[in-house]
This record gives structure tokens, C-alpha cells and sequence, in this order.
């Protein structure tokens, strides 16, 4: 696994605004143990760093929350 350098990771729900990270679900299962990295000790794939449905919010079930990484 690598490590990614990022400054800080922001999540933003279409209905709830910004959420903290503990507020967000990881659901990608397109990717293999191995091809994780660490942002910020948020353990992703590459994949997930594309815009999609890889994160849902537990406030409101939303699929559609962005990830803008500072």
C-alpha cells in the first residue's frame, strides 16, 4: 500500500453540505487489497480518486457525496 501526501480530505453531500469523514461510507469493491493507498488515513483505490458513486452519506443515504482532497 502506498501513502498518499494530501493536506486534508473534504467530503460534500448534495443534501447535507460538507460531512466529516466519520459521517461517510467507503463502498468501492472494485479494487484488490493491494492496490489501496492511504490519504489521510482514509484507505482508498485509485478508482475511488475518480468522480462516481465510491462514498455515501449516513445522514441522508446519499451515493452522490464528492471527495475534494487539499
Amino acid at each position: 500500500m502506498e501513502e498518499g501526501k494530501a493536506k486534508s480530505i473534504k467530503f460534500k453531500c448534495p443534501n447535507c453540505g460538507s460531512v466529516s469523514q466519520d459521517e461517510v461510507l467507503f463502498l468501492c469493491n472494485k479494487c484488490q487489497q493491494a492496490d489501496m493507498i492511504i490519504i489521510n488515513g482514509v484507505y482508498m483505490c485509485p478508482s475511488c480518486l475518480q468522480p462516481g458513486e465510491n462514498f455515501e452519506c449516513v445522514k441522508c443515504g446519499s451515493k452522490e457525496v464528492g471527495m475534494v482532497i487539499k
